[in-house]
C-alpha cells in the first residue's frame, strides 16, 4: 500500500501533466474545439488539485491514533 506522501507526489505529478497537456492543446491551433477541450482538461486538473489540498490537510499522526483504537 502506498504512503500518503507517495499518493500526494503522484497526484501532484498528474496535475502537472494535465496542465502540460492543456497548454499543448491550446497551442495546437485556434478554434472553439481546442479551447473547449483545454478548458475541460483544466477543469479536471483543478478538481484533482482540490483533492490534493484535502490530502495535504490530513493529519497523519491522528490517523495513526485512530488506527490503534480500532
Amino acid at each position: 500500500m502506498k504512503s500518503l506522501d507517495e499518493c500526494r507526489d503522484e497526484l501532484s505529478s498528474i496535475v502537472t501533466e494535465l496542465w502540460n497537456i492543456e497548454a499543448d492543446v491550446r497551442a495546437c491551433g485556434e478554434g472553439i474545439g481546442q479551447d473547449l477541450c483545454a478548458d475541460c482538461i483544466d477543469l479536471i486538473a483543478n478538481k484533482y488539485r482540490g483533492v490534493m489540498a484535502k490530502l495535504n490537510r490530513v493529519d497523519v499522526n491522528r490517523l495513526g491514533l485512530m488506527k490503534k483504537k480500532s
